[in-house]
């Protein structure tokens, strides 16, 4: 591109120049190729808007003939509005749900079960506190996690954590480069499925 951008330009401007030199082109002629040299030279710098990488998803696997009774906390996160961060939870909750591998319990249930035993979910990161959530609400398992954002890159650690033993049954880490609505879309999917495989 840059070399047909230099072609181009060489020959306006040599033409330019020759017709000024024999003395054909007139001051208004010479102004005319000077700001056709000008907007070609324009069109050919002009940067195009950067392409959006999609994030792969991998194909979903079989579900199994017993599925697990789950809730999901909030992500925590940091440099990510906390509307954000309410969304991709929402988001992580439904793609969790439509891979047929758990049941789902519903966010406000929960949320009223947690009010009336007083319990905080805001800053519940460790495992002993996601594990003593998940006994309250009586699951099998809880899903938690972080959304971290520094510079452009958005860094997601989201665990299934088995509320009997208070071990980490399986973790997804993912880190993507790009605007937040493709992490929205096509990124909560992939940590969803993830977490099945």
């Amino acid at each position: 591109m840059t070399l047909i951008r230099n072609k181009a330009l060489l020959f306006l401007f040599s033409l330019c120049l020759f017709s000024c030199s024999s003395g054909n082109v007139g001051y208004w002629e010479f102004k005319l190729l000077e700001k056709s040299i000008d907007t070609l030279g324009n069109i050919f710098k002009s940067e195009k808007p950067p392409v959006v990488k999609k994030i792969e998803v991998p194909k979903a696997a079989n579900p199994p003939s017993i599925v697990s009774y789950i809730a999901v906390s909030d992500l925590d996160g940091s440099e990510v509005s906390s509307s954000e961060i309410k969304a991709l939870t929402e988001r992580l909750r439904s793609e969790l749900l439509l891979t047929n591998h758990f049941k789902l319990l519903e966010r406000g249930i929960m949320e009223e079960i947690l009010k009336e035993q007083g319990f905080q979910q805001s800053g519940c990161t460790t495992s002993e506190c996601v594990v003593q959530m998940g006994q309250l609400v009586n699951v099998e398992k809880m899903v938690a996690g972080t959304i971290n954002k520094i510079g452009n890159t958005y860094s997601s650690s989201v665990r299934i954590i088995d509320i009997t033993t208070g071990s980490i049954d399986k973790i997804v880490t993912f880190d993507y480069t790009g605007p937040i609505d493709e992490l929205l879309k096509r990124g909560m999917k992939k940590i969803a499925i993830e977490l099945t495989l």
